[in-house]
């Protein structure tokens, strides 16, 4: 989670989001992450009859989305006859959003980068691509494969026609051979002086 927390979440999660002309978070989000914040965890319907009965379910759905997103808030219970309860993330799961502020962006996205590589065994570099631009810029997953290959992480294989990304193989350690016959390990040889 600290990873995705440094990919996608704020780098000063606490304060609450402000709704300006061209700010990805709408009025709604913005009083919703207030209400969250004082009152949370807390179910979407007290959030709507504390934000006046005239919100519509739609309406907060989508401010809980634009909140959710961004990895300001999570849910962290449901009951039935309550629904979802919501919570902001930092107070929710602090030591992992510290950790991900902590985080620079290379460092995550090529930490996440290996693990789906882990799962997936192998993939397209361009179906790499499209996942973590999601996330990121196509720009910023391609400078992160580059300096996971230019490290030895990765190695490509081919598969039919396509080549294909893929965790680098660990090398088996090597090791000194016994001098022959005796059983023992091999010894550096002394150097004569002179000669």
């Amino acid at each position: 989670m600290p990873y995705f927390e440094a990919l996608g979440g704020e780098r000063t999660p606490k304060p609450a989001p402000q709704p300006k002309p061209r700010s990805e978070y709408s009025q709604l989000a913005c009083d919703a992450f207030e209400l969250i914040r004082r009152a949370g965890p807390i179910s979407k319907q007290q959030m709507r009859e504390d934000l006046g009965g005239s919100v519509s379910f739609v309406a907060l759905d989508h401010a809980l989305g634009e909140l959710w997103s961004k990895l300001r808030i999570t849910r962290v219970d449901y009951k039935p006859e309550e629904g979802a309860f919501w919570d902001v993330l930092y107070r929710w799961a602090p030591e992992a959003v510290r950790e991900g502020i902590g985080l620079s962006l290379g460092e995550a996205l090529s930490a996440l980068l290996s693990k789906y590589l882990d799962c997936v065994i192998a993939a397209d570099q361009q179906e790499v691509e499209s996942f973590f631009g999601n996330f990121v810029p196509r720009s910023r997953v391609k400078e992160a494969i580059n300096a996971l290959q230019a490290a030895r992480e990765l190695d490509f294989i081919r598969v039919g026609n396509r080549s294909l990304l893929q965790l680098a193989q660990p090398k088996a350690p090597v090791i000194a051979r016994n001098r022959v016959g005796t059983g023992a390990p091999a010894r550096p040889t002394k150097l004569s002086r002179g000669g």
